[in-house]
């Protein structure tokens, strides 16, 4: 059985890296996001989030490492519907040598949502990755300017593994 999300509020400083507009392609028979379409939703945040920090993945792929997912956590909290504009909050939660955590905290805004008026939080998340060495699928530290660039973001005191 999956262990939980470590997360189930913001412990972080998030910054919001995505919007998003739900399509019907996203949702099921009730009109509702699909749970399988929301770690597309992260992804596409993660990378922006990075992005936007100066770091791009098919950078980091051109050194020869690459970030895999090792562990996903989802607590759903509201369903996101059809034309919704959901908001992708994200965060560093960890960073040591060997792992990297990502915080997720995925809304919808007043103003996004016909009739509502206040923020509705839909789910929060985690993923944590490693690094790799691309040839050959060794583990490896994360390069020192991605080290340097996310440390600061980083929750200062983790929560427990």
């Amino acid at each position: 059985m999956a262990r939980p999300p470590r997360i189930s509020r913001p412990l972080v400083a998030m910054r919001l890296a995505l919007r998003q507009r739900v399509i019907y392609a996203d949702t099921d028979q009730m009109g509702v996001v699909y749970h399988g379409t929301y770690p597309r939703f992260l992804e596409a945040a993660r990378v922006e989030f990075m992005r936007a920090l100066g770091h791009t993945y098919a950078a980091t792929e051109a050194q020869g490492l690459g970030m895999p997912l090792t562990d996903l956590g989802i607590a759903y909290m509201a369903p996101a519907r059809y034309d919704d504009i959901v908001s992708v909050h994200v965060g560093v939660v960890e960073l040591s040598f060997a792992r990297l955590r990502f915080g997720y905290h995925l809304t919808v805004e007043p103003g996004d949502r016909a009739g509502l008026t206040a923020p509705l939080t839909v789910l929060f998340a985690e993923t944590c990755h490693c690094c790799i060495v691309l040839a050959d699928g060794r583990p490896t530290r994360f390069p020192d300017d991605l080290r340097a660039t996310l440390l600061p973001l980083a929750n200062p005191s983790p929560t427990p593994d």
